[in-house]
């Protein structure tokens, strides 16, 4: 909130600190994985992308703003937010994109999901490792094991 309040910071401009600064260290410690995965990101070899389907962008930016406005300085409104927030779903590049433009509903994006458990043992050891080891606080849950 100090950022948030310094002369020519916008909301976004100060969101932007936890979401492309600080979450970047943080983001082992309290990024989660939801357990669900795109249809399409199993069927093509584009970019992935760990989506956060809460939207945590726009969801931080109005909390920032709306603290600004009402001279308000709630730490733990903001932690509680961004813990919250900080759950993600695997898509592709493309159906990130989309999602964001559709305000994350995923049925007008086209975005079909499914469920971790449903998916190969070969489909889950390989995104395992490409996209939620090391990136994801929870990824020993989704350790590939023998059906």
């Amino acid at each position: 909130m100090w950022l948030a309040r310094r002369p020519n910071t916008t909301a976004s401009v100060a969101r932007s600190w936890y979401t492309h600064c600080k979450a970047v260290t943080l983001a082992r410690r309290l990024r989660v994985f939801s357990g669900l995965v795109s249809r399409k990101s199993l069927e093509a070899d584009d970019d992935l992308r760990l989506e956060h389907y809460m939207r945590i962008q726009t969801v931080l930016t109005k909390l920032v703003s709306r603290h600004v406005q009402d001279e308000l300085n709630d730490a733990t409104e903001f932690v509680d937010c961004v813990i919250d927030c900080e759950k993600v779903h695997i898509v592709t590049v493309r159906e990130n994109y989309d999602a964001m433009k559709s305000k994350g509903d995923y049925p007008l994006a086209g975005i079909e999901m499914l469920r971790w458990e449903d998916l190969a043992l070969a489909t889950q050891e390989k995104l395992w490792k490409r996209m939620l080891k090391g990136r994801v606080s929870n990824a020993q849950e989704f350790a590939a094991l023998p059906k």
